[in-house]
């Protein structure tokens, strides 16, 4: 099995530093240029199916891969972002902010956000049931930053130090492309 991870295009969210998590924010048009130019890297491999978050930014990334692929695409909700809950539209805050929500050990449970261990617990879940179901394929995982993380860990393992410095280095960056086999 082989397995492309692409996290969406650029949104306005991503250009002010905010949480976008469960919010439904689309490409900007430096994203939609980024996604067109992702998408062309996957003209001569074929393509057996793609997965995607539900939200627009992922969708509106995987329809130029499946654009070029002529690939069948899948909405896949256990792709969506991490909730960011109350954060969402803000910035970091001094008592509330992203090294606390990368803390895995301290596994936070505030401000409405994921535990980061039940968030790991999804993807895990995922990619249990994917490399299971779709062991000979290619496929493309069309998700997020956030969701970029558990994804290298479950294939790569844990970093010894399960904090913002270790967690934050394995981020996709806007349409990175990752690519893993089983």
């Amino acid at each position: 099995m082989e397995i492309f991870v692409v996290r969406h295009g650029q949104t306005d969210y991503n250009v002010k530093h905010l949480f976008q998590g469960y919010s439904d924010i689309p490409l900007n048009d430096i994203g939609m240029e980024q996604a067109k130019e992702t998408a062309r890297k996957f003209e001569n491999i074929r393509i057996d199916l793609i997965l995607v978050s539900p939200l627009k930014r992922a969708l509106q990334t995987a329809e130029y891969i499946k654009n070029v692929t002529k690939s069948q695409m899948i909405i896949e909700d256990r792709l969506i972002e991490r909730c960011f809950g109350n954060m969402e539209g803000h910035e970091n805050r001094k008592d509330w902010n992203i090294q606390m929500m990368l803390d895995y050990d301290k596994n936070y449970k505030k401000e409405n956000i994921e535990p980061i261990q039940e968030f790991f617990k999804r993807i895990y879940d995922f990619l249990e049931d994917i490399t299971e179901k779709y062991a000979d394929k290619t496929i493309v995982l069309v998700t997020h930053g956030a969701v970029s993380q558990p994804i290298e860990c479950y294939f790569k393992g844990m970093p010894d130090n399960r904090d913002f410095e270790n967690f934050e280095n394995l981020t996709l960056k806007n349409c990175e492309i990752r690519r893993y086999i089983v």
